[in-house]
C-alpha cells in the first residue's frame, strides 16, 4: 500500500497524512528503525522517553506525525450551540454523540479532523472526546486519573497509525483506541470508555433534539467545511505499515468493535444499518444492534449484559484486536 498525500497542505500543520512519506515504507524486508523526519524529535526531546524507557510498544514503532507536540490543538474551552444554531453541520454530517445524564452533545467529525481530542465536562463528568483521522475511531473516556480530572493533548506520534495521546498531569502516552498507557508513569492503567455513537447529524438531531452542537469558535482558525483528508476514507491507502492484517474485507470498511470476556468482536457497519444481527463469541450469544440515536451494542442473550462498540476502520481494529471475529 501507498501512502497517502493529500494534495493540499494548511497552515496548521494538523493533518497527520500530509506531511510523512517514509522513506522506508514499502521495504518489507527489514523492520524500520526509529527515527524522526523532523528537526525536533517529540519522544526524546519533549517527552524525555528513550529506548531504555519501559514501554509496552516497541521503541521503533513509535512513529512522529508532526514538528512539535500539539501541532493539531486540541479543544480545551469548547463552544456550544444548540441543535437548531447548528448550520455548520449538514444533515448527512457526521458527529459523535454522547449523553451523561441527561446532557447531550454532538462534535461534528469535520472539526474534530482538525483538533482529534475535546477535552469537556459532560452532566458534570469530565470526559475526552477523541477522533483519529487515519483510522476512522471515534472514543470518548472518563478523563480522571488518581481521582482527579486531567486534560489529554495530542502528542504528535502514531502507532499502528493511530493516534497516541499524552495527559498533561503525568506526561504518559496513551494508545487512543484502547484508552490505555504503554509508557510513562501511568503505563498499565486503562481508561474508562463513554459510551460514544458516531452517526449522521440527522440521526442524532432526532433523537436528541435538545442537543448541544460543538461550534466552529474553537480559538483557531481553520476551513472547518473543507475536507481534510480527500479520498483518504474511501481508498486503500494507509500511513504506515500494520503489525497485523486481515484483507478478507476491504481496509476501510466503517466497523463497530467490541471488547467482551477477554475476545474480541466486530460488526460491519453496513450489516448492522440492515437491522439486529446474531452473533456467537466462545459461548456468548450476542444480539447485536444499532439504537435510535446510532448506539451500535451488543447484548449477551442469556444474561442481558450490555457493551456499547466503538466505530472505526476494519484495519484499525484489526491491527489491535488481532484475531477479532467480524460479522459482515
Amino acid at each position: 500500500m501507498q501512502a497517502f498525500i493529500h494534495p493540499r497542505r494548511s497552515l496548521s500543520c494538523l493533518l497527520l497524512v500530509t506531511l510523512l512519506q517514509p522513506a522506508w515504507l514499502g521495504a518489507q524486508d527489514e523492520r524500520p528503525e526509529r527515527s524522526s523526519r523532523f528537526d525536533h524529535d517529540i519522544l526524546v526531546e519533549t517527552f524525555g522517553y528513550d529506548l531504555g524507557t519501559p514501554s509496552d510498544v516497541p521503541y521503533e514503532d513509535i512513529m512522529q506525525g508532526c514538528p512539535a507536540r500539539d501541532c493539531i490543538p486540541p479543544i480545551d474551552d469548547p463552544v456550544f450551540v444548540s441543535a437548531a444554531e447548528a448550520e455548520h453541520v449538514r444533515d448527512r454530517d457526521l458527529v459523535m454523540g454522547v449523553v451523561i445524564k441527561g446532557d447531550a452533545r454532538a462534535y461534528p467529525q469535520l472539526i474534530m479532523n482538525y483538533h482529534e481530542i475535546v477535552n469537556d465536562t459532560i452532566g458534570g463528568q469530565p470526559v475526552a472526546v477523541t477522533y483519529c483521522p487515519l483510522c476512522g475511531s471515534g472514543v470518548a473516556f472518563e478523563r480522571e486519573l488518581m481521582g482527579q480530572p486531567v486534560e489529554f493533548g495530542v502528542s504528535g506520534l502514531l502507532h499502528g497509525n493511530d493516534l497516541i495521546m499524552y495527559d498533561r498531569h503525568s506526561n504518559s502516552l496513551w494508545q487512543q483506541i484502547t484508552g490505555t498507557a504503554f509508557m510513562g508513569p501511568m503505563r498499565g492503567r486503562e481508561l474508562t470508555m463513554v459510551p460514544m455513537a458516531m452517526v449522521e447529524w440527522q440521526t442524532w438531531r432526532e433523537a436528541h433534539p435538545d442537543t448541544r452542537v460543538l461550534s466552529t469558535e474553537t480559538g483557531h482558525a481553520r476551513d472547518y467545511q473543507r475536507g481534510a483528508y480527500g479520498d483518504y476514507e474511501t481508498s486503500d491507502r494507509i500511513m504506515f505499515p500494520l503489525a497485523n492484517e486481515n484483507l478478507s474485507v476491504h481496509p476501510k470498511t466503517v466497523v463497530h468493535g467490541f471488547e467482551i470476556a477477554g475476545q474480541s468482536l466486530a460488526v460491519t457497519d453496513k450489516r448492522i444499518e440492515r437491522g439486529a444481527a446474531e452473533a456467537t463469541l466462545g459461548e456468548l450469544r450476542l444480539r447485536l444492534e444499532k439504537t435510535a440515536s446510532g448506539l451500535v451494542t451488543a447484548t449477551d442473550v442469556d444474561s442481558g449484559k450490555r457493551w456499547e462498540g466503538i466505530r472505526l476502520f476494519w484495519f484499525a481494529w484489526y491491527n489491535f484486536h488481532p484475531g477479532s471475529e467480524l460479522v459482515k
